[in-house]
Order: C-alpha cells, then structure tokens, then sequence
C-alpha cells in the first residue's frame, strides 16, 4: 500500500510485455464470449495500439493503457500460453483485484458510465473506463473517507493503479464490499411513494442526516486529504457563471414545442435565480470534498442501512468542471431536486397528470431535508437547482427526449412557467 492509502497495489509499466501486446493487437474476444465483441470495454481499438501496459498475476492478467487525449483508456486483459484477449466476467481479472481468485464473476447488469463486476456476491469491482491525467476523483474520495472512519459507504478492499514514471497512482479499478439486496433510490425511493409512505418527511430527513454527516466527513483532515478545506478562487466563481449561463441557453436551443414555451415562461425567474452565483470573491465561498454527482439513484438502501456510491463526479461534465472541492450546497441542490424527480416518475407512471398527494410528498420530503442537514447559503442552492434543471433539460435533448417531463414540471414547481 502507498503511504497515502490510495491504492493496495499499483505496478510499474512493463515494456516487454507492451511489445508483446502490440504484437497481437487488438486483442480479440475473450473465449468466454464466443459472439460477442466485448469484454469490459468496447471502444474500438485496431487503429489505437497500447502505449503503457502493466501484468498483473504473473502475467495471467494484464491491463493495455490506449492514450485518450490528456487521459487514458485502460484495457483490461487476461492470456494463457502468451496469448491475450479481452477479459470478460468469468476470467478471474475481477476476482484476482478482490482478493478471492477462485470466486465467481457476473456483471453488474445496469448501464454505468463505468465497467463493474460482481465478485463471489461478495465484491463488487469497479473498472474505469477513462483514467488520469491525475489521480482517481472517486479512488481519493473513498481513501478519504474510509481514513475517517465514515461506514455509510460500501467497504473498500483495495485497488490497483498503474504507477507512472514520476509516481502518480493512477487507479485502474477499485474492489468494494457487496451489499446483498441492496437496491438505489430511484427504486426504494419511488416505491415509498407508490406504496403511500405514511410519513412523509422520512426519506427527507433519512437523506438529511446522512449527507450532512458525509459532507462533515468529507471535510475532515485525513492523510489523503491533509487539507480539505478551501475558498473558492475568483476564477472558479467566473466559471460558475458563465458554465450556469451557457447551460441556460443550449437548455432553450434544445427544447422545442410546447416544452419550450414552459421554458421560455420560467426564462426569467431562471436568470434572477443564477444571477445570484458569485461573479469574483468579494463574497468568499467556502468549498471542500463533495461528492459531486449525488442524487437517489447514488444512494442505496440495503438490510444494514443506507449507503453512498459512485464519487467520479458528474459524468456530462468534463474534469476541470468536477474538481474534488467545490460548494456543499452543489450536492445538496441536486439531492433535493432528485427527490423532486422521484415525484415526477411516480406521477409519469400514473398517467393521470399532477396529483396533489405527491406534491405533498415532494414540498414534505424536501424541507425535512433542508431540516436535517443544517444551514446551507440560500442564494448558492436556489441558482444550483436552477443550473442543475437545466443541465437535466440539455441531457434530454440530447440524449433521453422522454426524461424531459421530469426537469421541466420541477421547473415549473421551483420556478413557474
């Protein structure tokens, strides 16, 4: 293990073994896929050879690191008899990082901007699918974390990084305890209402409790992070408003029709709300570790609890917009307007338009939230709900037309239209 915990194995890059890889490239289909092109990955590889390879178990496995930009994207391998091919679930890679060679290996089964296997249904290895220029977001976090003794997340077991010639650990996948009947909020929240939650300030005040005491954890000293706390720099602040700005309108450019008119009607009590982000730092802000992508889906509810997943930040968002420190109240505006969007699926699925007792819910379930968690800075949280709308309304349009019901009614509930 490295002296900041980050990692329990990290591995130089080997030449010889990149020769022999280059040799072979691109490496075909794992045996254990007949018909299928893809183990852990799928980008396309013929015409990106590795540039930087690490063996691992005496060669059985192996990891190609392809460059990717400023990045890279590792490539995860398993051979025999000095052949290699693309590792898929049931090679033993997964079961190798986990520490239990001889488990059983299946996916995870869901659409993730990662790779992750499940190991023995006792592990669950994360594999990610783009790595550097500098050390894993979401491997920091949880070495943070855990030097601070915080349980509600699944437990670490350990990792491997590639180390590069100047001694970053770039972390290439993370083991973490399985949590068995473990299922996330966009399934145990939306049954809570479904169901008719008789109290329906708990999942407000449940979700309450435990950001705030992740956000307190996060702000902890620990040896990984020896000085979590900070100011926001006045470059930062200019970026929060020109970023909030330019969501706005690409949000108007993509949203048409009788949609667009909703948006067009809010336009205004939208610019009043991301007017109140900070333009320099005559007004300081304090920032620290956050998680940076929290929502339901990011929070699961297992026999022992709840538990918080997945701190690789905002995927839509590119590195320099996904710093390790950043405003409490970025995470807790998008928690809140999550469960908000808890509402909107259980009235989508419904079909009978707005229902009254899950605008209840939604108004209840929030300001026991709020509650909970303690004083957050007002203006940061209404123009971080705006810009965080927004940014849901540009996802649609781009990707996912039919999600665009449930941004625009919390729109319309947040800031008329």
């Amino acid at each position: 293990m490295t002296s900041d915990g980050l990692v329990t194995a990290s591995y130089a890059a080997d030449e010889r073994l990149l020769a022999e890889l280059r040799e072979q490239w691109p490496p075909r289909p794992s045996p254990l896929r007949a018909g299928t092109p893809d183990g852990y990955v799928a980008p396309d590889l013929a015409e990106r050879p590795p540039a930087v390879a690490i063996g691992l178990a005496s060669h059985r496995f192996a990891v190609a690191l392809v460059a990717d930009g400023d990045g890279w994207l590792p490539i995860p391998l398993a051979g025999s008899g000095g052949r290699w091919w693309r590792a898929a679930p049931g090679d033993g890679l997964s079961a190798f990082v986990a520490g239990v060679p001889m488990a059983s290996e299946r996916p995870l089964g869901v659409d993730q901007t990662n790779t992750s296997v499940v190991v023995g249904e006792r592990a669950i290895v994360k594999w990610f699918r783009r790595i550097g220029p500098g050390p894993s977001r979401a491997a920091m976090l949880i070495a943070h974390l855990d030097a601070s003794g915080f349980t509600a997340i699944p437990r670490p077991l350990g990792s491997i990084a590639w180390r590069t010639a100047d001694g970053t650990e770039l972390v290439v996948a993370q083991g973490d305890a399985w949590l068995p009947s473990a299922r996330d909020g966009w399934e145990w929240a939306v049954e809570r209402i479904e169901r008719g939650e008789p109290d329906a300030a708990l999942t407000g005040r449940q979700l309450g409790r435990l950001v705030a005491a992740l956000h307190a954890t996060l702000a902890t000293e620990t040896p990984v992070i020896p000085q979590p706390l900070a100011t926001a720099p006045s470059r930062d602040a200019i970026r929060w408003k020109a970023t909030a700005l330019a969501t706005l309108a690409e949000a108007m450019a993509l949203t048409d029709g009788a949609d667009g008119r909703i948006l067009e009607a809010a336009e205004p009590a939208l610019r009043s709300a991301l007017d109140r982000l900070p333009t320099a730092t005559d007004r300081g802000v304090r920032i620290q570790p956050v998680h940076g992508d929290l929502h339901v889906g990011q929070v699961l509810e297992w026999p022992g609890g709840l538990a918080v997943i997945d701190f690789d930040g905002n995927p839509a968002l590119g590195p320099e917009a996904n710093p390790i420190r950043q405003p409490i109240e970025r995470d807790v505006a998008q928690l809140i307007s999550s469960l908000d969007h808890v509402g909107r699926i259980v009235e989508h699925r419904r079909g009978n338009g707005p229902d009254p007792a899950v605008a209840e819910w939604i108004v209840v379930s929030r300001d026991a939230f709020l509650a909970a968690y303690g004083p957050v800075d007002p203006d940061l949280l209404e123009a971080f709900e705006a810009e965080g709308e927004l940014r849901e309304l540009v996802y649609a349009g781009r990707f996912l037309p039919r999600w665009r019901y449930a941004p625009l009614a919390t729109l319309r509930a947040r800031f008329g239209g």
